[in-house]
């Protein structure tokens, strides 16, 4: 009796088959999957293109290559503006011109108060390029430089107009396949007589922001 227990398994075995090729079941352990990339190799695949940039005209270039930059700038302002540290916002729009490297316009905005009915507001719209420099799968390094004017405006002072070299390094994080979250450090270099000051003001900025696109 035992032995006809131990035979019926196989009795079994070949139906069993022939039921699971009917449903289109695996029949057998698969062991020819892919090997696994080097890190490295997946740098290589992130750094090609996704489309035939040939074939684009340039209006389809810049769309598919477009990229949005937006969140809140912490300033601290050198000591000769007489203005406190405060947080400020900016946008930013570019677009990837070659692989990593992008060109973009950035409109900055900061309004606070530091006396009794004395208003500040700082605006700048510059122009630019940075350079995104992979480090790992999910993870890179930007730098970049940017030119442009900005405008010091008081409700008790005189306003000022004064041109702005603002230079900026950070780090992007991937958080899903097309938005990253940043977070850098910039410094502005500014020439501006704004609340007697003179010379070149040196401002110090930390960012965090998100960048939305390829």
């Amino acid at each position: 009796m035992k032995s006809l227990v131990f035979a019926l398994p196989l009795f079994l075995l070949p139906a069993a088959a022939a039921w699971a090729d009917d449903l289109g079941l695996p029949t057998r352990m698969a062991l020819d999957e892919d090997p696994p990339r080097e890190p490295q190799q997946d740098l290589e695949l992130e750094r090609q293109r996704p489309d035939d940039t040939s074939s684009l005209t340039p209006m389809e270039f810049v769309f598919r290559h477009s990229q949005l930059e937006a969140g809140v700038m912490y300033t601290d302002f050198d000591n000769s503006l007489g203005l406190k540290s405060h947080l400020g916002f900016y946008v930013r729009w570019g677009v990837e011109v070659v692989p990593h490297l992008t060109v973009h316009a950035t409109y900055r905005f900061n309004t606070f108060g530091t006396a009794p009915g004395d208003d500040i507001r700082v605006q700048a719209l510059l122009i630019g390029a940075s350079y995104h420099v992979p480090l790992m799968r999910d993870f890179a390094f930007v730098g970049g430089v940017a030119v442009g004017p900005s405008w010091w405006d008081s409700s008790l002072a005189h306003s000022e107009a004064a041109f702005m070299f603002s230079a900026e390094a950070g780090l992007t994080a991937r958080l899903y396949e097309l938005l990253r979250l940043k977070a850098g450090v910039v410094l502005d270099g500014v020439s501006t007589d704004f609340r007697g000051a003179s010379g070149i003001s040196a401002n110090v900025s930390y960012l965090v922001g998100l960048e939305i696109g390829l």
